[in-house]
């Protein structure tokens, strides 16, 4: 009875530990919880990285539904990928921001590193566009301003997320973008032994091939920039219905980008055609939120200038405001102290997922299976074994 008892009072802990994480506290850290897949019913696959797969649980203890990415650890090795999970796991445990998917809670088991995120149920902005097409220009606006909300909040943590693209937007029960997937992050605020190590510097290649700047694939110093270049991209895309840049091939398309071969339809509204312009530049100077101040200065002030527009960013002498985007005239009319309670864009609700392929879905049933609690027998007959 005493070891029913400790069981008890252990769910009851962790239960608390995942209702109460990430509600009101200044310092976030997501508690790491004495639990296994076991304790979840396992009901789709959500995703696939590349050594993860992340499925919607429900948990036993409390009903509630966690996306939870389960991590390989012998593909993570094999791969000498371990500092990016670790990098990911780090920086969501110091983000606490409603534009960003919630890290609740993580454990492992001797095979797999799991992550408990906040689910968003609607699925993907990337899945909205092409389920709608171009956007009405007053739903582009409003996605925009949540998505520089986001990137503002992320400066102001010192963090490059490097990967904004609409897959990594996600809908929740709102229709409200939360951003996701900070494996490629890059957190100037850890301590440099705890950061990506030497051989993942911040000039190698990491994002998509359709939203990824000129100075990563010229091999040069980036800064917080890239994911200005990103969000000129994705404006384009909610207006347009197509990326900016769009090769036959990823070599075609790194091609576009590097010369700047940008043309807009009839019809794009002028305000987001300066905006996607000024965020589209080649030189990451020229973006809009650095600005071209040195114009006209005195010695000393161009002096100071230059040191703050250095490419490489240990070598900055302070990071710049991402005001010069909330300004422009696109986003005329939207209150940036409130910008998550305006009214969120209609959307286009997911489809139901076929019953009959998630029973196909070999690998996913092989995951509910290793879940599920050992079967218990009451009679074995004489000479039978477990």
């Amino acid at each position: 009875m005493a070891s029913v008892a400790m069981g008890q009072q252990q769910q009851q802990q962790q239960q608390q530990a995942i209702s109460s994480a990430g509600h009101g506290e200044k310092m976030y850290h997501a508690p790491r919880l004495q639990i296994s897949i076991g304790d979840f019913d396992l009901i789709q696959r959500l995703g696939d990285g590349s050594f993860s797969t992340v499925v919607l649980g429900r948990y036993k203890g409390d009903g509630c539904c966690y996306a939870v990415k389960i991590v390989n650890k012998s593909l993570v090795l094999r791969n000498k990928m371990a500092d990016y999970i670790r990098n990911e796991r780090n920086v969501l445990d110091r983000l606490h921001h409603p534009g960003i998917a919630q890290l609740q809670f993580t454990f492992q088991d001797s095979e797999s590193l799991y992550m408990g995120l906040e689910h968003c149920p609607n699925g993907e902005l990337y899945e909205q566009l092409q389920s709608r097409g171009p956007l009405p220009l007053s739903d582009a606006v409003q996605y925009a301003a949540e998505i520089v909300d986001i990137l503002a909040y992320l400066r102001s943590m010192e963090v490059m997320h490097r990967d904004l693209k609409p897959e990594n937007l996600l809908l929740d029960a709102q229709g409200r973008l939360k951003l996701i997937d900070f494996g490629s992050a890059k957190a100037l605020f850890l301590p440099p032994t705890v950061r990506l190590s030497g051989n993942h510097r911040a000039t190698s290649f990491v994002g998509t091939a359709e939203y990824v700047s000129p100075e990563v694939l010229n091999n040069a110093g980036i800064s917080y920039s890239v994911d200005l270049w990103a969000l000129g991209c994705i404006v384009y895309q909610m207006l347009t219905g197509r990326p900016p840049f769009k090769g036959a091939s990823e070599y075609l398309t790194f091609q576009l980008i590097t010369s700047g071969s940008l043309s807009f339809p009839e019809g794009f509204p002028p305000a987001a055609r300066d905006l996607v312009e000024g965020l589209l530049q080649l030189e990451p100077t020229q973006r809009l939120a650095f600005g071209s101040l040195s114009m006209g200065l005195e010695p000393a002030a161009r002096d100071l200038v230059e040191g703050l527009l250095q490419l490489e960013p240990t070598q900055r002498l302070g990071h710049r405001s991402i005001a010069e985007v909330q300004r422009h005239p696109f986003f005329a009319g939207v209150n940036w102290a409130a910008v998550r309670a305006a009214a969120a864009p209609q959307f286009v609700p997911p489809q139901p997922r076929d019953p009959d392929d998630t029973a196909l879905d070999w690998e996913f049933q092989s995951l509910v299976r290793n879940a599920a609690p050992p079967v218990q027998y009451e009679y074995l007959p004489p000479g039978a074994t477990v």
